[in-house]
């Protein structure tokens, strides 16, 4: 997934987060936690670059292929949440730096993982790692630094984890075109050990509350909800049908995610997903408008580079670039949103975002066995980047501003939950797809676009749930 878009949804983890007394800030301080958050951003944009040749060395079926995405995607949905209690209980850095290990062993698994199997234990040790990294990451940078001072650490950590993966892409690209896929996530590897070293050093320690409450159940609920869902999901569209097993699956699923909700309610406020949430208007279509954007939006960003490759034989390179000016392109126009959320409220810029999000996706129709980068992929892309720079940004506000103050942390952690869970249930629908080669591959191809644009199309009727509201800043403040 886009890392500008991502950051812009979770960094309001760090603006919620009040400044801890004294905090002074420092420029070591943010250049580890740069580092580690960077990590997280890299390695969905790598694989994204890798999948085809990931299939094509290991002889990977479609479902397979599913999974290879999902394992990561499945603990980042489940586990952000709980992970910051976690942090709260034992210590931020500690959890922090623990994640960059859990990353660091599993970039180590993927990149030598003999089958399948290591494959897929490598990325869901990868996925885990993030989801420990990110919130607690987010919070000791919005402990770290004064009010008058969070905003532009916020903003360098953003543009270094936008840099970062806007590279990684076209490196991979790079080894892809003259070496192994393996190397891709190998040169991972490096990093989470410089991130590990300078956090362990540069981060000040914190005292942990020892008596914060870990959601167990529900992070075991959520668990097996979105993963018996999204394996379900995944085998009917690798032409299982509705066999006893994959509706048992299903089933599971659902009983999970009704557990999820059941226990939550027992806990009340302190549940990780406090049911007060979610009786505001304004959280329940945000948390709406985010599944539909986002879903599509990671269906454009798998898809593109796979048929680049495997459908227009396009070099890996080329898609390993593909992607650059969607983050230029998010950076420029997402604090240009901001006007317009001062000018005209909360609901236009996520209407024409996700307008012009389906826009995009309508014309990625155009891409064919015979796609060239700038007539055809390009044109889709730009108009990908201008919706989702105008939508998710002032998104990231409505989320903090729709809830009282002492409750923005948890509406964004499960704003950006919402948006892994969408991401999830994306890649479990593209079987199909992927199932597919050559010019053979465009027909499930178009039929995918034409579903992703419907879903961005349906995302601007989320929007009328969201109350109308004042005209809000841009950018939270403390």
């Amino acid at each position: 997934m886009s890392s500008a878009s991502l950051m812009l949804t979770d960094r309001g983890l760090a603006f919620s987060e009040p400044a801890a007394l004294g905090a002074e800030g420092s420029t070591k301080t943010l250049a580890a936690l740069s580092l580690g958050g960077s990590l997280v951003f890299v390695s969905g944009a790598v694989v994204a670059v890798a999948l085809a040749a990931i299939g094509r060395n290991m002889h990977l079926s479609p479902l397979e292929l599913q999974w290879v995405m999902n394992a990561e995607l499945l603990p980042l949905a489940a586990l952000t949440l709980v992970a910051g209690a976690v942090g709260d209980r034992f210590g931020r850095k500690r959890i922090f730096l623990g994640g960059i290990a859990l990353y660091g062993l599993g970039v180590a698994a993927i990149g030598f993982a003999p089958s399948f199997a290591p494959l897929i234990v490598g990325r869901f040790l990868q996925g885990s790692g993030e989801a420990l990294i990110l919130p607690n990451g987010l919070s000791v940078l919005g402990q770290a630094f004064p009010a008058d001072k969070k905003a532009g650490a916020v903003g360098i950590w953003s543009a270094a984890a936008a840099v970062a993966s806007g590279g990684a892409p076209a490196i991979a690209g790079m080894l892809l075109e003259h070496g192994s896929w393996r190397m891709t996530f190998l040169m991972l590897l490096p990093a989470a050990v410089g991130a590990l070293a300078v956090g362990t050093v540069w981060i000040p320690k914190d005292s942990p509350t020892g008596r914060a409450r870990v959601g167990v159940a529900g992070a075991v609920f959520s668990a097996v909800g979105l993963g018996a869902l999204g394996a379900g999901l995944t085998s009917l569209t690798n032409d299982s049908g509705l066999s006893l097993g994959v509706l048992l699956t299903l089933v599971v699923g659902l009983s999970g995610l009704a557990g999820l909700i059941v226990s939550q309610r027992r806990l009340g406020d302190a549940a990780m997903l406090p049911p007060s949430l979610f009786t505001s208007r304004s959280v329940i279509g945000a948390n709406l408008f985010t599944v539909l954007l986002y879903a599509p939006f990671t269906v454009v960003l798998t898809l593109i580079p796979f048929v680049m490759i495997r459908g227009a034989h396009l070099p890996t390179l080329a898609a390993g670039l593909a992607f650059i000016p969607m983050q230029v392109l998010i950076t420029i126009v997402s604090p240009l949103a901001g006007v317009l959320c001062r000018q005209f409220g909360r609901r236009l810029p996520l209407f024409s975002g996700s307008a012009i999000a389906a826009l995009g996706c309508a014309m990625a129709l155009r891409i064919g066995p015979n796609a060239t980068y700038w007539a055809d992929i390009f044109p889709a892309i730009v108009l990908q980047a201008l919706g989702m720079g105008l939508a998710i940004a002032p998104l990231t506000t409505l989320v903090l501003t729709s809830v009282e103050p002492d409750r923005a942390g948890t509406a964004s952690g499960v704003n950006s939950a919402v948006s892994r869970a969408g991401s999830l249930f994306a890649i479990s629908l593209l079987g199909g797809v992927l199932q597919q080669g050559g010019p053979e591959l465009f027909s499930g191809f178009h039929i995918a676009m034409a579903v992703a644009a419907v879903a961005c199309v349906l995302a601007t009727l989320a929007v009328f749930i969201i109350e109308s509201g004042p005209h809000v800043d841009f950018i939270p403040r403390d």
